[in-house]
């Protein structure tokens, strides 16, 4: 009986913490972009990704600086997630135009020490 209540318990506090059980679990892996080799799959990198060295985390800085200066840019360009390991940059979020998704990623290539940039940022339709 302690069991079947201690399961309820969770059950009641995911459901109050606004998680679907589908949320718990393995994720789904998403298609490789299109400048990776045929065949590859992977995930994204989130903003939890970001690495902790000392190179990294100044490209994201110095991106999130000029992106956030840009007045031109709206809200939801200027809070793009940007994501940078090994000196490899990831952009993602959703921007009002295309206008908006190459000017961040202009400014991306621009920051000192970035290899290459991934945009995955989407535009709202």
């Amino acid at each position: 009986m302690r069991c079947t209540s201690a399961l309820l318990s969770f059950y009641v506090l995911f459901i109050w913490a606004g998680i679907d059980t589908a949320d718990i679990g393995p994720q789904p892996v998403l298609a490789a972009s299109k400048d990776a080799p045929s065949g590859t799959e992977k995930r994204p990198p989130t903003a939890s990704d970001q690495s902790e060295n000392e190179a990294d985390r100044k490209i994201t800085q110095q991106i999130r600086q000029a992106v956030t200066k840009d007045d031109s840019l709206s809200t939801s360009a200027q809070n793009v997630t940007i994501v940078t390991r090994d000196g490899k940059v990831t952009l993602r979020g959703t921007v009002k135009s295309d206008s908006e998704k190459q000017k961040i990623a202009e400014k991306a290539k621009q920051a000192s020490g970035v290899k290459s940039v991934e945009n995955l940022i989407t535009v709202k339709q």
